[in-house]
Order: C-alpha cells, then sequence, then structure tokens
C-alpha cells in the first residue's frame, strides 16, 4: 500500500507542532526507529488513575488506605498505571434491564485515551452497546514485566496446561449461573511495538472467537519482572481479593469479585495466589448486529426482488485480439437509498485539525435506529468474457476489492481469464465506508480517535449497497439495452462471491448477511482488524499518525481495543458463527471457502486460525503447513465450509504483534521499494531490501486455485488441485 497523500504533507495552516510531530514519527518509523514514544510523551495515565488509587503503579498491597468516596469514578483502580486497564472489564458496564444482556457500557468521559493536544476520545458510540465485542483482545501493564514463560501465539496448547500464569474463563450465558467455568485457549504478547520494557502492555488474546452474551473471567498469577521480583496485586485489587473492601469506594464491587473468585476457585485456581483477576461480558446479537439487519432489511425491502436499478454509463468492446478473455467491460451506476448522513472529521480538534474531511456515519430517527432517507447513485463494474457473446448462460460473481480500493479492480486480468475460462461474469461495486473516496476521513480520523464509528456505519451502507445490487445485477443486468442487443443470458442459479485481502475479510460479513448467495470464496482473508493491524504492513503509516496523536503505546493499545467492539458490527468475527451455524433471520445457511498464503505480509494467517479453531464450521483442511493447536485438519474432499493455505515458500512469521522482519535482509534501498514500510527496526538505521515477495497476491494468480474456487462455488465440494504438497507451487 502507498502512503497516503495527506500524510506526507500537512494541509495550509495545519498546526506547526502537528506537522512536526508526524514527520519525525514518519522519520523514526520508516528509518531506524523500532517503536516506543515520541519525545514528548505523555505519561501513561490519562486519567490521573494512578495518584487517585493511592498506587505509583509498581505495586500494592493489602493493607494501603483506601478512601471511602471513588477518587477517579471514570477509571478502574485495578491496574493503578492506567486510567481504564485492565481492559475490557465489567467496572465500565451499568445494569441495564432493556438490553438483552442486562448490561450496558457506561465509560467516562475522561476514561478513554487524550491525544498530543489532552482530547479525550468520547465513550459515547462505545457506550450504545450491551456488553464489549466477540473479537475483543485483553490488555494489562504491569512494569518491566518478564513474559518469558507466558505462552505466546507459537504455543498456544500451553495456555490451558495446569500451571499456567494466565486463565481465560468462560462462565456462559451472563443471564444464567455457571455451572463450571470452561478455559479458553489464548496467547499472550508483550506490545513489539513499544522499545522500553516498563512500558509495554501485555495483549492476552483470545485463541477462539468469544461467544455473544457470555460472561468471561480473566485470572493471573505468579508474575515477576525482569529482575526476578515477584509482582505485587495494586492496592485495590488486593484489598478486593483478601475481604477488606468493605467500607471503602470499591465495596459495590464486591459482590461482583465474589463470583469471580468462585469462578477462578472452581478452575482449580487458589484466590490467594491471584495478581489480578476480573471479568467482563460480551454483547449480544441484537446489540451487535441489529443495526445491521434493520439497514439490509430496508434496503432489500425498498429495491425489492428485482434489486438494485442499473444503468450502463459505457461499454468498451474488445476483439480475442485485443484481449483473450474480456470481450466487453461495463461501467455503470446503480440507486439505492441513502442511509448515511455527512460530518466533518476531527472537528473537536478545531485549529489542530490535521485537514478538512467528510465522513459519513448512519442517519437515525428518535429512538436510535437507523432510517434511510433519498436515494444515492453508487458505481458499479462488469467483465463480460468472450464466452458469454454466444448466448450460452453464464453465471455471476460478485467481488470485493482490497483495502481502501475501487470496485474497478474487478478488471484484473485473473478475474477477465476465471471468468472466460469458467463462464462467468465477474462485477463489483465500492465497499463504501472503506473505499477510496474514504481514504482522507479515516487518515484524519485517527488524530481524533471518538470519529473511527464512522468507519463501520459507512459499511454498514456498504453491505447493504453490495447485496442491493447483487439481486440487481441477477435480476435486472440481462434486461439492460446494450446488454439485450448482445443476447447475453445469466444462469440465475451461479450466484456467488468472491473477495481478496479486504475483500476477502468483509467477504465473511457480506456472506453472513446475504439472502441470495449461498457459496463465496474468501481470498488471502482474515478477521478481527485489532489483531490484524499491528501485524500488517498495511499498517504502518496509519500507525505512524497514531503514534503522532496519541504518543504512549498503552494508549494506542486501547484505542486498537475499544474500536473492535465498534468494528465486530462489521466485522467477519462476530459474523462467522452466523455464515453456516446460526443464519440470521430470514437468511440462508452459507458456506464460504477461505483460501491464504503463508507469510501473508498484509493479513496475518493467525486470525484464520482463529476463525478454524471456533466452534463456527469451518474445518481446516490437510497440508496446512503447521499443527494449529486444537484442531483436527481434515482430508480432502471436503463438503462445506474450510481453511485451505497456499506455500510460496515464504516462513512462518515470528510471534509478536509487528509485521514479520524475518524477510529482509538489511541492505539499503530506496523508499519506493516493495518493503519499505517493513523496515521498522532495522539495526543499522537503513531502509531494507526484501529477500521473499509478500505472497498476499499470488494464490489468485494461480489456475489450480481459481480451478478449487470455482469447483467450490459450482458444489461445495473443497478438492485437492495441489497434490497432497500443502498447495507449494514449485
Amino acid at each position: 500500500m502507498r502512503l497516503p497523500t495527506p500524510f506526507s504533507s500537512s494541509r495550509r495552516g495545519a498546526p506547526v507542532r502537528l506537522a512536526a510531530l508526524l514527520t519525525a514519527t514518519l522519520f523514526a518509523t520508516s528509518v531506524g526507529g523500532c517503536g516506543g514514544d515520541t519525545d514528548d510523551d505523555k505519561k501513561t495515565d490519562t486519567a490521573g488513575g494512578a495518584d487517585a488509587s493511592g498506587a505509583d503503579g509498581t505495586g500494592g498491597d493489602a493493607g494501603a488506605t483506601l478512601p471511602a468516596t471513588d477518587p477517579a469514578p471514570d477509571c478502574d483502580p485495578l491496574q493503578p498505571t492506567v486510567c481504564s486497564l485492565p481492559w475490557p472489564s465489567s467496572r465500565f458496564l451499568k445494569d441495564d434491564a432493556g438490553t438483552d444482556t442486562g448490561k450496558r457500557l457506561a465509560l467516562g468521559k475522561t476514561t478513554l485515551p487524550a491525544n498530543w493536544i489532552g482530547v479525550h476520545v468520547l465513550p459515547d458510540h462505545l457506550n450504545r452497546f450491551d456488553g464489549y465485542g466477540v473479537g475483543s483482545g485483553i490488555l494489562v501493564h504491569f512494569p518491566n514485566l518478564d513474559a518469558s514463560g507466558i505462552p505466546d501465539e507459537t504455543a498456544i496448547a500451553d495456555s490451558q496446561k495446569a500451571d499456567a500464569k494466565i486463565a481465560l474463563l468462560d462462565l456462559g450465558p451472563v443471564k444464567a449461573p455457571f455451572a463450571k467455568p470452561v478455559a479458553l485457549p489464548w496467547w499472550a504478547e508483550l506490545d513489539g511495538t513499544e522499545a522500553k520494557p516498563e512500558k509495554q502492555g501485555l495483549f492476552i488474546r483470545p485463541a477462539v472467537i468469544l461467544e455473544e452474551a457470555h460472561r468471561y473471567v480473566v485470572a493471573l498469577r505468579g508474575l515477576k519482572d525482569t529482575s526476578g521480583a515477584e509482582i505485587a496485586s495494586s492496592p485495590a485489587f488486593a484489598a478486593l481479593r483478601d475481604g477488606k473492601a468493605a467500607g471503602t469506594f470499591l465495596e459495590p464491587r464486591v459482590a461482583g469479585f465474589d463470583e469471580v473468585f468462585a469462578a477462578v476457585t472452581a478452575a482449580g485456581w487458589k484466590r490467594e495466589e491471584l495478581v489480578l483477576a476480573w471479568d467482563f461480558v460480551t454483547a449480544s446479537d441484537k446489540s451487535l448486529h441489529g443495526d445491521l439487519l434493520d439497514v439490509r432489511d430496508q434496503m432489500m425491502q425498498t429495491v425489492g426482488s428485482l434489486g438494485a436499478e442499473l444503468t450502463i454509463t459505457s461499454v468498451e468492446t474488445f476483439t480475442e485480439e485485443q484481449d483473450p478473455n474480456m470481450a466487453m467491460w461495463i461501467k455503470g451506476e446503480f440507486t439505492v437509498p441513502e442511509f448515511r448522513e455527512p460530518f466533518k472529521v476531527v472537528e473537536r480538534l478545531g485549529d489542530e485539525s490535521p485537514g478538512d474531511a467528510t465522513g459519513y456515519r448512519l442517519r437515525r430517527d428518535a429512538n436510535g435506529k437507523p432510517k434511510h432517507e433519498g436515494t444515492r447513485k453508487a458505481e458499479f463494474w462488469a467483465v463480460v468474457p468472450h464466452s458469454a457473446m454466444d448466448g450460452t448462460p453464464h453465471g455471476i460473481v460478485q467481488y470485493g476489492h482490497g483495502l481502501l480500493g475501487k470496485g474497478d479492480q474487478v478488471k484484473s486480468g485473473y478475474h477477465r481469464k476465471v471468468a472466460n475460462d469458467h463462464k462467468l461474469i465477474y462485477f463489483a461495486c465500492d465497499w463504501t465506508g472503506m473505499a477510496e473516496p474514504d481514504e482522507a476521513a479515516v487518515q484524519f480520523m485517527i488524530f481524533e480517535f471518538s470519529d473511527f464509528y464512522m468507519i463501520p456505519e459507512g459499511l454498514h451502507q456498504g453491505m447493504a449497497e453490495a447485496l442491493a445490487l447483487g439481486r440487481g445485477m441477477r435480476e435486472r443486468f440481462t434486461e439492460l439495452p446494450q446488454i439485450k442487443a448482445k443476447k447475453i443470458q445469466i444462469d440465475k442459479k451461479r450466484f456467488y462471491y468472491t473477495g481478496i485481502s479486504q475483500g476477502g475479510i468483509y467477504g465473511g460479513t457480506y456472506m453472513a448477511l446475504s439472502q441470495d448467495v449461498t457459496r463465496g470464496h474468501l481470498g488471502v482473508p482474515g478477521q478481527n482488524y485489532s489483531v490484524l493491524l499491528h501485524r500488517s504492513v498495511d499498517f504502518n503509516p496509519f500507525f505512524a499518525a497514531m503514534i503522532a496523536a496519541y504518543g504512549n503505546s498503552i494508549d494506542r493499545g486501547i484505542l486498537l481495543l475499544s474500536a473492535q467492539t465498534l468494528w465486530d458490527p462489521v466485522d467477519p468475527s462476530s459474523h462467522y458463527r452466523h455464515i453456516e451455524k446460526a443464519p440470521y433471520p430470514n437468511t440462508p445457511a452459507h458456506q464460504v471457502l477461505l483460501a491464504s498464503a503463508k507469510g501473508d505480509w498484509q493479513v496475518a494467517l493467525i486470525t484464520n486460525e482463529i476463525t478454524a479453531r471456533s466452534d463456527v464450521g469451518v474445518a481446516l483442511m490437510e497440508n496446512y503447513g503447521k499443527e494449529v493447536a486444537g484442531v483436527t485438519p481434515v482430508k480432502y474432499p471436503h463438503k462445506g465450509s474450510a481453511l485451505v493455505n497456499y506455500d510460496f515458500g515464504n516462513p512462518w512469521p515470528k510471534p509478536g504483534n509487528r509485521p514479520d522482519d524475518t524477510k529482509l535482509d538489511g541492505q539499503q534501498c530506496g523508499p519506493g521499494a516493495m518493503c519499505f514500510a517493513t523496515a521498522l527496526c532495522d539495526p543499522k538505521g537503513t531502509y531494507a531490501t526484501c529477500t521473499v515477495e509478500d505472497p498476499h497476491s499470488k494464490p489468485r494468480r494461480l489456475d489450480h486455485h481459481n480451478e478449487q474456487m470455482v469447483h467450490f462455488l459450482d458444489t461445495g465440494e473443497v478438492k485437492d488441485v495441489c497434490g497432497g504438497d500443502a498447495c507449494t507451487p514449485f
């Protein structure tokens, strides 16, 4: 991905300090820096949590005196170094009988981090949810923590051993009493974007997709710092653990913590050995998906059984000599209801704003429900192959484009060849909300993360538009004058989806929502953006902006994890369960083929392994290339959803939340090199050269990959096209 234009120069009149911060940050992250904080770093505690709890961040004891009145009601004193840690926590939930979980998020005005000018991220949009997202990661902070004995992503099987230092327990549905907690697999990693051990947060990543409307407990014990000293509990947690919270501001939490301690004891741990433990609740299906399903249903009811109205705006034709595969390149428009309303991004920054950009959010009625007002014309593109020109009925394939791209990527040569080889008409539109027209707003939003909600809310429109276009193509395309004149026919039973990268990711969401398409192919996909982003080279320029705006690495971690709850309504992490195992109302069951590339620099394969490990109906095919803890591979052929992997010689990535650096050889090269964005930690302070190419774009260019894809789309069967060698194309 190119370095975004607005990041390379500031707008006229933009603040000099911000421009200088961003320039320095970009230089540090692209040349010699290895993460960490900027020189004008804020203190870690963004809302006074350390002073308020009576602790200095190095530990505590049960004998500390705690006040009767909460001195920092926006914060959680369990982790006195940072206001909003541990994350996520029931500390920021309140009772609400009107929700499906009986809870609602209740973060304070200063709970979330502040940017470089002290503007705190607003919690308003998070506080609409009745729990945290099912893609939620966990973050804690113990200065100078020794994580050497804690399982990382290469040792997930060890996370459920009896002597593990961390437990992640599922207590079951939030409204039901638990019988016995279920220990879930996880991995942990110190934040690799932070160079200073005293400032490194510890991410605890669930190795499965969490369940909706469930209660979870996290517990830690036996922790030591890098000097070998045991890490003590904070005074607040020690008081709760040791029964000394009566008469203090913690007393209202005693009953809830008694249940936490009961769960930990039931799991075989001793209460007195705990360094820290707490609970949180995940959001309900209604809270996560109600708006999106409402937008979908309103959209499809409005466009009706024929789908969106189509208009062709231009047609280019090609002879077989000019293009051996594509006969017609179609550009057009389709009309859909408009569910969005515009707003000015980062308006709260005033004169400190990095630039002017328009974002879009859902338009809502007086009850907060999405509503549409007026219509809008969106673009679409279509590839008609030569094989369709004799009137033979062709299937149709809706394509999902890559990161902040456009639907016209459907014109790529490999799509044209698949279309002609397999009698298919390809078409696409933009992923409104995460397409090229949204890029400036996405970039500027990073400086004031309160506006992040525009991405998932904009994608509500984008998802509904894709569904409306798909039905319109199936029902209306052959009636358009330019198509009817050529006697082009569609086989309506062959209606499929394929997407790559961003389109492979959001394709999981599309497939769960579609009432018309039942089989889809997800190319180089993933799920859970809060896990993906740190591991992706595509995120580096955006990460540089985050460093400039939010100088503390723990603050940035909190932002990504809190954003995941906002993202979950459109992130496939919350939709995989509903693709096949638990379809949405009035929606058929679907099947998907996930095709990854080993060592992908842009989309981390570990997120697909989480999908395969979860009970959502996606099988792991044999010859994946390594053992996936807790998953038994299945043999070819296989009927149903599955994950296959293609090996182009890249190594498996090193563990950690950074783009993999094993592909670098340390030689100097110019910033135009493909690997420019990965040269974050080169000790020589030089740009790096790639010794191995990014495999991200390679599977789609293989004929046997495309044969496997089309066979699956037509039959629902995953067949072996690689001869049992893990799809190594050598």
